[in-house]
């Protein structure tokens, strides 16, 4: 018994981190599959890497997903492709295509940034601060929602950490192979970092940068005379040549893509960075950049201010603000007394990253959504760090009462946000229900994978034999992610296709309508623009699906359904590098459809 009890004192750290991860890997993994988001993004990856699962790796693309709704003149400016290589690996390993598989690697980052983020408080705070920092962020309501679904964005929480914790490990560190092992990581994280988000890139480019240039302070005299060093040149040299490599590697795919396409993508990319921001005035921007930057940093610190303005939030925004603030304050104030070292680059490297992430958001500021803070989702629990650590110099034996406090302030809030999301979630799988904490997405609709699955179900159970047809009215939002669901059922006799307003003339023929629960089914009636029967429907929470009869509709017995094709595809795949024929893919970012009105 002494033995177990002096084993569990001496590993407390590593069992209380285990307890932690633990607990967050549960409200993760939490009725995953059934409350996923599979919108119209994650169905069209989920058959780009699909496909390439089932047909060989010479199917996966040489670029990822676009970035954002960025307007060029040819095709998309698009993102590396690690996120759809990640999502291939999962296909893999899992030897399935199902749409949960590919959310898998989004779920496995969240969790080692949980780990990472301990790793990096510790080159600052004690072993116990760096817990609490852990903790919050382990259970921070919108990370958690970030966690639970596949979205290119959603893995970058974890590179954003790996990023900044190698860099400071690369700075600080005096043997020359370690120091080569830290730049290579480094470079690493930035690679696939930037492959994630578009503003990603900026970001971590800007920081490490900007930080390398302070930390060195190249402008110095003494600095200056180093260059006439072949010491000096031969370490740069080395350093540059394994950073590039690293980078050039990781960066391979989209090299060659631009390659064969004579630089299409970095003229995209050229272009959209002299596109013109929103036409504000400048100080419009700066106050809708703090006005934003408050909102969010509230929601990732409190799960609040996510509905209405920031007046309706007033206690909980005034909370954020005085908390953040204070702790910028006593960071500035920790940082003038720190000596070179360690925790000095890490109040500097922190100082920066906040810094560069809100003068790159000002120009965009009227445009932000919460994605673009998943770059600092750790900024708030770190500030927060900094007032811990001002508590334990302040009061010593006494600071646990004030820190218990904030720490338990901070969690319960998340904690009591997440539970309100759950029931949510689950209410919403059972009838039609106000969704207000769905914050992530455009469609703040509550439909999830679980009611998709069931719709597709209810129309393949009805299927009245194997020479139908199942024609299926749906917004766009959900037309690729159920086709995409039909596709799973590996059913070689199943034919299916979505239609709009026009009743076609097949005679093999069966239609159905999935609309949203609130829908008054006149609306169908004045879509199609004559007489409807409905002969079957049934209510799946947030959508309801209606089996369609048309008894004027005109039929002609020489009919012949026709895939349609969405034109094509901008996109190059490794099969295209080595010359390999192989299953040509729709490009289904060009759908268009006009059914908003649903």
């Amino acid at each position: 018994m002494q033995n177990i009890t002096a084993l569990v004192k001496k590993n407390k750290v590593a069992i209380a981190l285990f307890l932690i991860v633990v607990a967050a890997f549960f409200v993760r993994v939490y009725n995953f599959d059934d409350w996923l988001y599979f919108k119209m993004d994650q169905g069209r990856d989920a058959n780009l890497i699909g496909n390439a699962i089932e047909n060989g790796p010479m199917m996966l693309p040489l670029l990822g997903p676009r970035a954002g709704a960025t307007q060029v003149d040819n095709g998309f400016l698009r993102l590396g492709p690690a996120y759809y290589y990640f999502q291939y690996i999962s296909g893999k390993i899992f030897n399935s295509t199902e749409p949960q598989i590919f959310a898998y690697p989004d779920l496995f980052f969240s969790i080692l940034a949980i780990i990472l983020l301990y790793f990096f408080s510790r080159l600052y705070f004690s072993k116990r601060i760096s817990l609490a920092i852990t903790t919050m962020y382990a259970f921070s309501f919108i990370i958690i929602e970030y966690s639970r679904f596949a979205w290119n964005p959603n893995s970058l929480q974890f590179f954003v950490l790996l990023t900044f914790f190698a860099l400071l490990k690369m700075l600080n560190e005096e043997k020359m192979k370690k120091k080569l092992t830290w730049i290579a990581l480094w470079s690493l994280a930035l690679a696939i970092g930037s492959q994630l988000h578009f503003f990603g890139f900026f970001v971590l480019l800007g920081a490490s940068g900007l930080f390398i240039l302070l930390r060195f302070k190249f402008w110095r005299k003494e600095r200056l005379q180093e260059f006439s060093s072949t010491i000096f040149w031969k370490k740069m040299s080395l350093y540059a040549i394994t950073f590039l490599a690293v980078f050039a590697f990781f960066y391979t795919p989209v090299i060659v893509s631009d390659v064969m396409k004579k630089g299409e993508n970095v003229g995209n990319f050229v272009q959209a960075l002299s596109s013109k921001p929103s036409n504000k005035p400048f100080i419009e921007k700066i106050g809708k950049n703090f006005q934003e930057n408050t909102k969010y940093y509230c929601l990732i610190t409190t799960s609040s201010c996510n509905v209405g303005r920031l007046e309706n939030n007033a206690l909980l925004a005034t909370f954020t603000i005085i908390l953040l603030v204070s702790a910028m304050i006593l960071a500035v104030r920790a940082f003038r007394k720190e000596k070179a070292g360690t925790r000095k680059d890490f109040l500097l490297l922190f100082f920066i990253w906040i810094g560069v992430f809100f003068v790159l958001t000002t120009p965009v500021s009227f445009d932000l959504r919460p994605r673009f803070f998943i770059l600092v989702f750790a900024v708030p629990f770190i500030l927060i760090g900094i007032v811990f650590n001002f508590f334990e110099e302040k009061f010593s034996k006494n600071s646990k009462y004030p820190i218990a406090g904030l720490f338990a302030i901070v969690l319960g809030l998340n904690m009591l946000g997440t539970s309100v999301w759950f029931r949510e979630q689950r209410d919403s799988q059972i009838s039609n229900v106000e969704v207000d904490r769905t914050l992530i997405l455009k469609a703040k609709d509550g439909v999830t994978l679980g009611q998709l699955q069931e719709a597709v179900d209810f129309m393949y159970a009805n299927r009245q034999n194997k020479d139908i047809t199942l024609y299926f009215y749906v917004k766009q939002e959900h037309a690729q992610p159920l086709r995409y669901i039909f596709e799973q059922k590996k059913d070689s006799s199943l034919k299916f296709a979505t239609f709009s307003k026009t009743i076609n003339e097949d005679p093999n023929a069966q239609f159905f309508a999935v609309i949203p629960s609130q829908t008054e089914l006149e609306f169908l009636q004045k879509r199609f623009g004559e007489e409807v029967e409905f002969l079957d429907s049934r209510i799946l929470g947030q959508i309801s699906i209606y089996e369609m009869f048309f008894p004027a509709r005109k039929i002609d017995p020489d009919f012949k359904n026709k895939k349609s094709s969405n034109g094509p595809n901008d996109r190059l795949f490794w099969k295209d590098v080595f010359g390999i024929r192989g299953i040509d893919m729709e490009d289904e970012e060009a759908e268009q459809s006009d059914e908003s009105e649903l």
